[in-house]
């Protein structure tokens, strides 16, 4: 790698690492590393980053020697850390005061992080700053036979602590289930907790709609704790597949200054620091959101507002590295941000209004793809890319 004035370390290689990786290329020509335990296809070929993969690397022991090894080979260099994803966000908050003698760290400690990313203490801090979520029952391995639930199926399953939830094993396994019957409920907490998952599982009332009620909302909080920055996207398709189920493949940009002063007072009350990501959804009978979580991170489809004009690299560069005291500013562009092809999103949208407006976008041409960054686009990249079978995942999991 060239010498850098800085250099970034993103923790992962699917199309969350890759939007940051773009983002850093775009804004200062600086080339990324990431650091991973699987190459996805997203990150295959690319000339803007250079990957250490190690099937091993979530192990603390191994995670820190191969941050002191790239830390030896750099030793000019102001090093960045970046998870993008909640495993490594675990490991780089948990060894913070380690790593900070060596890199910039720009993650809040321990005692927040479990606050706020535990989703049952996610949830007492919502009652505390009146944010508003979906009825909410919690089953534990104690007490998840003679669970008692006060709203009606379709229900929403999801793990508590996600991070060791990904690292247990059972058949079926899934990000997010969607069950419609008490019988199915028992079936799916039986395999939960008969694998190593030992803890909370959080259970919710369905939210009505469909995906284009769904929100996703990033920021940048600074140094000072000062929100400099702030995006909502309407989602427009979302991922359906078990792995990857509550990823987003479509995205329009909108805005609402309501939420937006909301979740700044929010964030800068609890004191945070660095990226935030907050998915939502919409009921528009009561013109109001309900608040399903918070990731200590930039979001994985976060390029949607770098492609709209406001790199989410820059925000935290002018805060670390030349310290800026910025101003906030918000997203406000209008164009439709994708990783999926044009056939799929027509096929599978229901909602008129938002199909209307995505035609017009095709039309003008305001259609925008990280994943095809024309400056890092060879054939063997774009072969890569083309491989993935996007109409093969529709057609299994989007009912």
């Amino acid at each position: 790698m060239e010498v850098q004035e800085f250099i970034p370390i993103l923790f992962g290689s699917d199309r969350n690492v890759y939007g940051m990786a773009v983002g850093f290329y775009e804004e200062y020509n600086v080339r990324s590393i990431a650091v991973c335990k699987i190459g996805y296809s997203e990150t295959k070929y690319s000339k803007i980053l250079d990957i250490y993969q190690n099937k091993d690397i979530e192990k603390k022991e191994v995670f820190l020697k191969t941050l002191k090894e790239i830390k030896n080979k750099y030793k000019n260099n102001k090093i960045i850390l970046i998870a993008c994803s909640d495993v490594y966000v675990r490991l780089i908050v948990e060894n913070k005061k380690e790593l900070e003698k060596d890199f910039i760290v720009p993650y809040i400690d321990l005692d927040l992080m479990n606050k706020l990313i535990i989703k049952e203490n996610f949830y007492k801090t919502c009652e505390k700053y009146n944010l508003d979520y979906p009825k909410t029952v919690i089953a534990t391995k104690d007490n998840y036979k003679e669970l008692k639930l006060d709203f009606d199926f379709p229900i929403i399953l999801k793990p508590s602590d996600s991070v060791t939830y990904w690292k247990s094993t059972f058949w079926g396994k899934k990000k997010i289930f969607i069950i419609y019957s008490k019988d199915e409920l028992d079936d799916i907490l039986n395999r939960i907790y008969n694998s190593t998952y030992k803890s909370d599982l959080i259970i919710q009332e369905y939210i009505e709609g469909d995906d284009t009620n769904l929100r996703v909302l990033n920021a940048y909080v600074d140094s000072r704790h000062l929100v400099t920055f702030m995006a909502l996207g309407q989602i427009v398709l979302e991922d359906k597949a078990p792995a990857s189920y509550g990823d987003y493949d479509a995205i329009i940009p909108t805005y609402d200054k309501e939420l937006f002063d909301k979740m700044k007072k929010f964030l800068e009350d609890i004191n945070y620091v660095g990226y935030a990501n907050f998915d939502l959804k919409y009921n528009k009978k009561t013109n109001s959101y309900k608040l399903f979580e918070i990731n200590i991170r930039q979001g994985r489809s976060h390029s949607f507002t770098t492609l709209g004009g406001y790199n989410i690299t820059k925000y935290l560069v002018d805060d670390l590295i030349y310290h800026k005291e910025n101003d906030i500013e918000y997203l406000k562009s209008n164009y439709l941000w994708t990783i999926i092809p044009k056939r799929i999103i027509m096929k599978y949208v229901k909602n008129e209004e938002i199909k209307n407006k995505i035609k017009l976008f095709y039309k003008e041409h305001k259609v925008k793809n990280i994943l095809y960054y024309k400056k890092d686009l060879s054939l063997k990249r774009f072969i890569e890319l083309n491989k993935k079978n996007n109409d093969k995942k529709y057609e299994l999991y989007y009912k």
